[in-house]
């Protein structure tokens, strides 16, 4: 029995050449990033210089007023780079996120939620995704990354202090819930929501009060595994004077895997 194929149904299409390139456009990724990318305040991470209070466990000072106690400080990148033409115009809260950070681009993909089927307790959701960001951008282990333009629900157990404002872990834009024991507090009554702060209304809380805080917050990730750390294509196109025989060497954007903060 023979087989018969319409014509263009094998091969490569017409005016296409038969030896495809080998390497990669760099241009091409930083377009993508750029153009498809969420906006995220990338702040670096480093260990703390505290002196440790166990020597033998090195384990950090709970006191320490610079890492309050984890161990990891945070700090602007210095050497980033943000394409301005795509960040564009931010609200006062993505401001305040972003005043110790660098604003870039970056694409998240990949968002796990695996399940270990022998668990006792139950399925164990990690919160993990692959963040890619420019070459230049290179991402550490522990970095922090807050997604500027997406908000997540998280909720919190805390306790009103006499400040005024509510103690959160995460600056909110908007409220579900909140409430103690004994009562439920109404927005625009008891509090409101400005710039990510939750502020008593004159009289309504005292200090000491349990609540539980239903909110929206921008998610924060920090970084836990960095695959592509370092990646690199051989540039072998229009290269005039090539630093090796294969090309010249040309970085790719860097990819790392990310934990939803909390979770950590």
């Amino acid at each position: 029995m023979s087989v018969s194929f319409n014509a263009g149904t094998l091969g490569l299409p017409a005016g296409v050449k038969d030896k495809p390139r080998v390497d990669f456009t760099p241009n091409d990724f930083v377009r993508l990033i750029e153009a498809k990318g969420y906006r995220v305040a990338w702040q670096r991470a480093s260990p703390c210089p505290c002196v440790p209070i166990n020597t033998q466990t090195d384990q950090v000072n709970p006191n320490c007023t610079l890492c309050r106690g984890q161990g990891w400080i945070l700090f602007k990148p210095a050497a980033a780079v943000t394409d301005t033409r795509t960040i564009g115009q931010l609200t006062p809260l993505q401001a305040q996120l972003a005043s110790n950070a660098a604003v870039v681009r970056a694409i998240m993909t990949g968002l796990t939620a695996t399940k270990y089927p022998y668990q006792d307790i139950g399925p164990r959701l990690e919160g993990q995704l692959n963040v890619t960001m420019r070459a230049e951008n290179k991402l550490a282990y522990y970095d922090r990354i807050v997604n500027l333009d997406s908000v997540a629900v998280y909720a919190e157990l805390t306790e009103t202090d006499n400040t005024g404002v509510l103690p959160l872990r995460y600056p909110a834009t908007a409220v579900n819930l909140l409430r103690s024991e004994s009562k439920v507090y109404v927005e625009g009554t008891d509090y409101t929501v400005v710039a990510g702060a939750v502020t008593w209304a004159t009289g309504a809380v005292v200090s000491g009060v349990r609540v539980v805080c239903h909110y929206l917050t921008h998610p924060s990730w920090r970084i836990i595994e960095h695959p592509h750390n370092v990646r690199l294509t051989q540039v072998k196109a229009k290269t005039a004077s090539p630093l090796t025989p294969a090309g010249d060497p040309s970085d790719l954007p860097v990819q790392a895997i990310a934990k939803l903060e909390f979770l950590l």
